[in-house]
Protein backbone atom coordinates (compact mmCIF):
# COMPACT_ATOMS: atom_id res chain seq x y z
CA UNK A 1 0.00 0.00 0.00
CA UNK A 2 2.93 2.28 0.44
CA UNK A 3 3.72 5.32 -2.06
CA UNK A 4 7.12 6.55 -1.75
CA UNK A 5 7.38 10.25 1.08
CA UNK A 6 6.36 13.24 -0.51
CA UNK A 7 5.60 15.31 2.48
CA UNK A 8 7.29 18.86 2.10
CA UNK A 9 8.46 21.59 4.54
CA UNK A 10 5.60 24.26 3.79
CA UNK A 11 2.76 21.72 3.38
CA UNK A 12 3.27 19.65 6.12
CA UNK A 13 6.28 19.53 8.48
CA UNK A 14 6.29 23.20 9.39
CA UNK A 15 2.54 23.25 10.07
CA UNK A 16 3.15 20.19 12.21
CA UNK A 17 6.24 21.07 13.99
CA UNK A 18 4.00 24.42 14.85
CA UNK A 19 1.30 22.09 16.23
CA UNK A 20 3.69 20.53 18.33
CA UNK A 21 5.45 23.89 19.81
CA UNK A 22 2.30 25.27 20.22
CA UNK A 23 0.74 22.28 22.36
CA UNK A 24 4.45 22.44 24.03
CA UNK A 25 4.32 25.57 25.13
CA UNK A 26 0.71 25.63 26.45
CA UNK A 27 1.85 22.61 28.27
CA UNK A 28 4.58 24.54 29.97
CA UNK A 29 1.88 27.40 30.74
CA UNK A 30 -0.78 24.72 31.84
CA UNK A 31 1.09 21.97 33.64
CA UNK A 32 -2.32 19.96 34.38
CA UNK A 33 -3.05 20.85 30.76
CA UNK A 34 -4.49 17.06 29.15
CA UNK A 35 -4.53 19.14 25.82
CA UNK A 36 -3.99 16.47 22.85
CA UNK A 37 -3.56 17.32 19.11
CA UNK A 38 -5.34 15.36 16.38
CA UNK A 39 -3.67 13.71 13.87
CA UNK A 40 -5.60 11.90 11.76
CA UNK A 41 -7.11 8.00 11.87
CA UNK A 42 -4.51 5.53 10.67
CA UNK A 43 -5.57 2.29 8.81
CA UNK A 44 -4.38 -0.94 9.43
CA UNK A 45 -4.09 -4.57 8.47
CA UNK A 46 -2.72 -7.40 10.16
CA UNK A 47 0.29 -8.65 8.43
CA UNK A 48 1.85 -12.22 9.15
CA UNK A 49 3.05 -13.15 12.72
CA UNK A 50 6.34 -11.42 13.96
CA UNK A 51 8.08 -12.27 16.63
CA UNK A 52 6.50 -13.77 19.80
CA UNK A 53 5.26 -10.38 22.20
CA UNK A 54 5.22 -7.96 18.86
CA UNK A 55 1.85 -7.32 16.76
CA UNK A 56 3.05 -6.44 12.98
CA UNK A 57 0.76 -4.43 11.01
CA UNK A 58 0.39 -3.18 7.16
CA UNK A 59 -0.16 0.37 6.85
CA UNK A 60 -3.16 1.07 4.58
CA UNK A 61 -4.07 4.93 4.89
CA UNK A 62 -1.35 6.95 7.25
CA UNK A 63 2.08 5.88 6.45
CA UNK A 64 3.04 9.85 5.31
CA UNK A 65 1.76 10.58 9.09
CA UNK A 66 3.33 7.91 10.70
CA UNK A 67 6.92 8.37 9.19
CA UNK A 68 7.07 11.99 9.30
CA UNK A 69 5.72 11.14 13.74
CA UNK A 70 8.27 8.94 13.37
CA UNK A 71 11.12 11.00 12.16
CA UNK A 72 10.26 14.01 14.26
CA UNK A 73 10.01 11.98 17.22
CA UNK A 74 13.85 10.72 16.52
CA UNK A 75 15.30 14.01 15.57
CA UNK A 76 14.14 15.05 19.21
CA UNK A 77 15.48 12.16 20.65
CA UNK A 78 18.76 13.14 19.09
CA UNK A 79 18.53 16.56 19.91
CA UNK A 80 17.67 15.88 23.72
CA UNK A 81 20.97 13.56 22.98
CA UNK A 82 23.05 16.40 21.84
CA UNK A 83 22.12 18.46 25.14
CA UNK A 84 22.86 15.18 27.30
CA UNK A 85 19.19 14.55 27.83
CA UNK A 86 19.81 11.45 27.77
CA UNK A 87 16.68 9.78 29.73
CA UNK A 88 14.20 12.11 27.73
CA UNK A 89 15.70 10.65 24.50
CA UNK A 90 15.24 7.48 25.93
CA UNK A 91 11.47 7.96 26.41
CA UNK A 92 11.57 8.74 22.62
CA UNK A 93 13.78 5.97 21.69
CA UNK A 94 11.14 3.77 22.92
CA UNK A 95 8.46 4.99 20.43
CA UNK A 96 10.70 4.70 17.26
CA UNK A 97 12.86 1.53 18.13
CA UNK A 98 12.08 -1.91 19.93
CA UNK A 99 13.92 -3.11 22.29
CA UNK A 100 16.72 -5.47 21.65
CA UNK A 101 15.09 -8.42 23.05
CA UNK A 102 12.91 -8.69 20.15
CA UNK A 103 15.10 -7.84 17.37
CA UNK A 104 16.50 -10.77 16.15
CA UNK A 105 20.05 -10.84 14.68
CA UNK A 106 20.83 -9.13 11.87
CA UNK A 107 17.33 -7.06 11.73
CA UNK A 108 16.76 -3.69 12.20
CA UNK A 109 15.39 -2.22 15.76
CA UNK A 110 12.84 0.46 13.97
CA UNK A 111 9.01 -0.09 14.61
CA UNK A 112 8.09 1.56 11.40
CA UNK A 113 9.44 -0.16 8.63
CA UNK A 114 9.05 0.71 5.19
CA UNK A 115 8.68 -1.12 1.84
CA UNK A 116 9.40 1.34 -0.87
CA UNK A 117 12.33 3.21 -2.26
CA UNK A 118 12.30 5.32 0.93
CA UNK A 119 13.27 1.93 3.40
CA UNK A 120 17.35 3.20 3.28
CA UNK A 121 17.23 6.41 3.69
CA UNK A 122 14.73 5.87 6.36
CA UNK A 123 16.90 3.06 8.05
CA UNK A 124 19.83 5.55 7.62
CA UNK A 125 18.90 8.68 9.07
CA UNK A 126 16.73 6.48 11.83
CA UNK A 127 19.76 4.45 13.05
CA UNK A 128 22.22 7.41 12.65
CA UNK A 129 24.35 8.25 15.96
CA UNK A 130 23.57 11.93 17.49
CA UNK A 131 24.44 14.28 16.19
CA UNK A 132 22.89 13.24 13.02
CA UNK A 133 25.53 14.66 10.21
CA UNK A 134 22.82 14.82 7.47
CA UNK A 135 25.17 16.20 5.04
CA UNK A 136 27.49 13.13 5.59
CA UNK A 137 24.47 10.90 4.90
CA UNK A 138 24.04 8.63 1.55
CA UNK A 139 20.76 9.67 1.53
CA UNK A 140 21.11 13.47 2.00
CA UNK A 141 19.06 14.20 -0.81
CA UNK A 142 16.06 12.24 0.14
CA UNK A 143 12.64 14.24 1.52
CA UNK A 144 12.79 11.60 4.31
CA UNK A 145 16.65 13.03 5.05
CA UNK A 146 15.24 16.47 4.33
CA UNK A 147 12.33 15.97 7.04
CA UNK A 148 14.78 14.77 9.71
CA UNK A 149 17.01 17.60 9.23
CA UNK A 150 14.06 20.09 9.65
CA UNK A 151 13.04 18.66 12.85
CA UNK A 152 16.26 18.17 14.33
CA UNK A 153 17.37 22.10 13.74
CA UNK A 154 13.62 23.23 14.47
CA UNK A 155 13.62 21.54 17.93
CA UNK A 156 17.24 22.20 18.59
CA UNK A 157 16.60 25.55 17.85
CA UNK A 158 13.55 26.21 20.33
CA UNK A 159 15.66 23.89 23.58
CA UNK A 160 18.20 26.49 22.93
CA UNK A 161 15.94 29.80 22.66
CA UNK A 162 16.08 30.00 26.73
CA UNK A 163 19.17 28.03 27.98
CA UNK A 164 17.99 28.59 31.75
CA UNK A 165 14.66 26.58 30.98
CA UNK A 166 16.25 23.92 28.74
CA UNK A 167 15.56 21.25 31.28
CA UNK A 168 11.76 21.91 31.47
CA UNK A 169 11.29 22.94 28.02
CA UNK A 170 12.61 19.37 26.79
CA UNK A 171 10.43 17.80 29.30
CA UNK A 172 7.55 19.45 28.33
CA UNK A 173 8.10 18.54 24.55
CA UNK A 174 8.63 14.80 25.45
CA UNK A 175 5.84 14.64 27.08
CA UNK A 176 3.63 17.01 24.58
CA UNK A 177 5.16 14.14 22.26
CA UNK A 178 4.24 11.13 23.97
CA UNK A 179 0.45 11.81 24.35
Amino acid sequence: YQRPYVWSQEEQWAPLWGDIRRLTEHRMDNPASNATHFLGAVVTQDAPTGPVGMQEFQIVDGQQRLTTLQLALDATAAAFAARDLHALAARLNFLTHNDSNFVADGETALKLRHTNRDRAAFDEVMVAEAPVDHAALNHRSSLVTQAHEYFASHVGAWLDSDPDTLTARADALAISLQT
